[in-house]
């Protein structure tokens, strides 16, 4: 690795966040080439510098002029669907859906009418075929009898 590739981990490297093979093939820089060395020593000094430094917190009037400024107020949305986002999307996602499908069927499948069925009556034969065989019925108030 040169010296710019290096110097881009010089921070993760300081706080000790560097995978193990990155962090050798840096020591292995580091021990050969001493302007990276006076980088890196004069970049921890001032981590370090800011570690130990008190932390500045603002006085009660500062913190809330300068919330009152950042914070915008946020407009409330109107919930005019009683149904939940997702299954009115659900339901127009299926809507649209049948209304592509049936548009391509009628674009490219086009479907040519079944042919009309026509029925023929023809009157009930006075006599009976020579290979018909003829049932009769028996009157209701003979059936005991029989």
């Amino acid at each position: 690795m040169n010296c710019k590739d290096i110097r881009k981990y010089f921070d993760d490297y300081i706080l000790g966040e560097l995978d193990p093979a990155i962090e050798i093939q840096i020591n292995e820089h580091l021990a050969e080439c001493n302007n990276c060395q006076k980088e890196l020593d004069e970049k921890e000094s001032v981590m370090n510098f800011l570690k130990d430094s008190r932390k500045f917190e603002p006085s009660n009037e500062i913190y809330s002029r300068i919330n009152s400024k950042i914070r915008v107020p946020v407009k409330e949305k109107k919930n005019i669907w009683v149904l939940p986002k997702s299954l009115v999307y659900t339901a127009a996602a299926f809507l649209f859906g049948i209304i592509v499908m049936r548009t391509a069927d009628i674009l490219f499948f086009q479907v040519a009418e079944s042919p009309k069925a026509e029925i023929k009556y023809e009157p009930a034969r006075k006599e009976p075929f020579s290979d018909t065989v003829q049932f009769y019925s028996a009157p209701p108030k003979n059936l005991a009898k029989i």
